[in-house]
């Protein structure tokens, strides 16, 4: 495919990740108009109408759209890709969403209860779409919902360069064990132990220093949510030795932080001397303690055990909040995926598979660029 066969559009008014993807890829956003009419009870009340404001018959469309996670910007992205596909000719579609909508709804707890991750599969195969990419899905299981191909990019590579690097920086700084010793990998729940798993398998291959294989040791946090209280968990232990080590718990998804403080605080009070936490999907919802009174994320996160948060720009209204917010920004890491989603497209444009760029890239830190860090970075805590 050459360069003047595809057209990358933007997802949503404004949308950083379509412009930083672009600016990647060293090319243009097709120019999209988005009107939207007040809600003022006339009769196009609330609606957005939208023209694609260049001629793409004949190309292949790439919408690129982070998702703000409301049922009227889905529908937005319904409208575009409807729009580019039999209304202005493109030949194909395809969808780059770092996040999925409605990914926590991908089964059923109740009689009676909406399984709406299938009902965004079957909506975006509806408006023509020909395949979906994404990263870190939530479960496995929604990959099933899909009749289209759907490329799932693990970033479980990136992280495990990352998070290698950083023990290297404090071996050298604060004097840690060699090829990781002194790092415990944590679960912060049942759902991330494969996960986790294979993360250990990634920092190990990042640290070592001769022919052994390295096994990074693991340390699983028992919890239980309580329904009746949704952002609360209980922690019922922490299953592994982690006194005098730097603990890092790795997840998917950040909602409004629950898990990971329980697991934090599990961890610090069994003697880490050091807390990190990463997750790829980070939303950071503000939160009621246990006496109903609200409390902003930065500011639990700011009284959490946590000593420092590494997160990527999937959803980059949280990158905004950390940008804006010196409480949050103090002890957050925000890593870009820009470089992972742009090598992705051009694989896909040179026909090859994803599942092999991930094997051929020698060096992970090509795939992604560190967008925000603390300054200065939190200090490695001595053993207790």
């Amino acid at each position: 495919m050459s360069s003047d066969d595809f057209v990358l559009l933007p997802g949503r008014p404004g949308d950083p990740f379509a412009r930083e993807v672009a600016r990647y890829l060293e090319r243009g956003l097709c120019p999209v108009e988005f009107v939207e009419f007040r809600d003022d009870g006339g009769p196009m009340s609330g609606e957005t109408k939208i023209e694609i404001r260049q001629n793409i018959r004949g190309k292949h469309a790439y919408v690129l759209w982070s998702v703000g996670f409301t049922n009227y910007e889905l529908m937005q992205v319904l409208q575009l890709i409807d729009t580019a596909r039999p209304s202005c000719g493109a030949i194909s579609a395809s969808l780059i969403c770092p996040e999925l909508p409605c990914a926590r709804q991908d089964k059923t707890h109740e009689r009676r209860e909406s399984l709406s991750s299938r009902l965004v599969a079957r909506l975006l195969e509806y408006v023509g779409l020909n395949e979906v990419m994404t990263c870190d899905l939530h479960s496995d299981q929604i990959e099933g919902h899909f009749r289209i191909p759907l490329d799932h990019i693990r970033t479980r590579p990136v992280w495990g360069h990352y998070i290698a690097r950083r023990y290297k920086e404090w071996m050298s700084e604060y004097g840690l064990a060699p090829e990781g010793a002194d790092l415990v990998l944590g679960v912060p729940d049942a759902g991330a132990s494969r996960a986790v798993r294979e993360l250990s398998d990634d920092v190990g291959r990042n640290l070592k220093t001769s022919a052994k294989k390295i096994k990074i040791q693991l340390c699983h946090h028992d919890k239980m949510r309580l329904w009746e209280r949704p952002h609360e968990v209980q922690t019922h232990g922490l299953l592994g030795n982690v006194r005098g080590k730097v603990v890092w718990f790795s997840d998917d998804l950040l909602s409004s932080g629950g898990t990971l403080f329980a697991a934090a605080a599990a961890a610090r009070a069994n003697g880490a001397r050091y807390v990190a936490c990463s997750v790829t999907h980070a939303h950071g919802f503000d939160r009621t303690d246990g006496d109903g009174v609200l409390k902003s994320f930065a500011e639990a996160l700011h009284e959490s055990a946590i000593d420092e948060l590494c997160v990527t720009d999937t959803h980059p209204r949280f990158l905004e909040r950390v940008r804006k917010d010196p409480l949050l920004a103090a002890k957050t890491t925000v890593l870009s995926l820009t470089p992972l989603f742009g090598e992705a497209i051009q694989r896909l444009r040179s026909g090859n598979t994803i599942k092999e760029m991930m094997k051929e890239i020698p060096d992970y830190g090509r795939l992604y660029a560190v967008a925000h860090e603390p300054e200065p970075r939190p200090r490695v805590r001595p053993p207790t």
